[in-house]
C-alpha cells in the first residue's frame, strides 16, 4: 500500500509540475529566453500533432479528436498494465507511472487547449548553423524517461 501511495503521489506531482510550467509559458507576458547559449532555450510552441509535430497537417477538429482518442486509448492500456505491475518491486511499475503522468499532461492540454504546449528547446550551433531538436515539455520528458526505463527493465528479465 505504501508503494501505491508513493506512485500516486509521484503521478500527481509530475502532472502538477507539467501543468504549472505550461501555464507559465502560456502567460501573455512570457518572453522566450536563452538558458545556455548554443544549447538550450525556453520558448513557446503549440503542437497540434504528436512527437516531432507529426500529423500537424491534419484538419484541426478531425486531427484533435483523433489524437485525443488514440492517446486516451493508449493511456488506458498503459494504466491496466501499471495496475497489474503496481505491487511488484520492479522498475516496470515506476516506468509505467512516468508514461501515464506524461500522457495525462498532454491529454489534458489537447482536451482543454486543442494543442500541446511545448517549451524546452535543445539545439546545437555548428559552423554558424543551429540544429534544433523539436521542442518538448515536462510530460514528454516523463514519457521518454518511462520508455527508457521500460526498455532497461525488459533487458533485466
Amino acid at each position: 500500500m505504501k508503494r501505491l501511495r508513493m506512485q500516486i503521489g509521484l503521478f500527481g506531482i509530475l502532472l502538477v509540475l507539467d501543468q504549472i510550467t505550461k501555464w507559465w509559458i502560456e502567460q501573455p507576458e512570457f518572453r522566450p529566453f536563452v538558458v545556455f547559449d548554443g544549447w538550450f532555450n525556453v520558448v513557446r510552441a503549440h503542437n497540434t500533432g504528436v512527437a516531432f509535430s507529426m500529423f500537424n497537417d491534419l484538419p484541426p477538429a478531425w486531427g484533435a479528436n483523433l489524437l485525443v482518442g488514440v492517446t486516451i486509448g493508449i493511456a488506458i492500456a498503459v494504466a491496466f498494465w501499471w495496475w497489474r505491475e503496481r505491487h511488484t518491486s520492479s522498475l516496470t511499475s515506476w516506468a509505467l507511472l512516468l508514461v501515464l503522468a506524461g500522457a495525462a499532461g498532454n491529454i489534458w492540454d489537447r482536451m482543454s487547449l486543442g494543442y500541446v504546449v511545448d517549451f524546452i528547446d535543445w539545439y546545437v550551433r555548428l559552423g554558424g548553423q543551429e540544429y534544433h531538436w523539436p521542442a518538448f515539455n515536462v510530460a514528454d520528458s516523463c514519457i521518454f524517461v518511462g520508455v527508457v526505463f521500460l526498455l532497461l527493465s525488459s533487458f533485466r528479465k
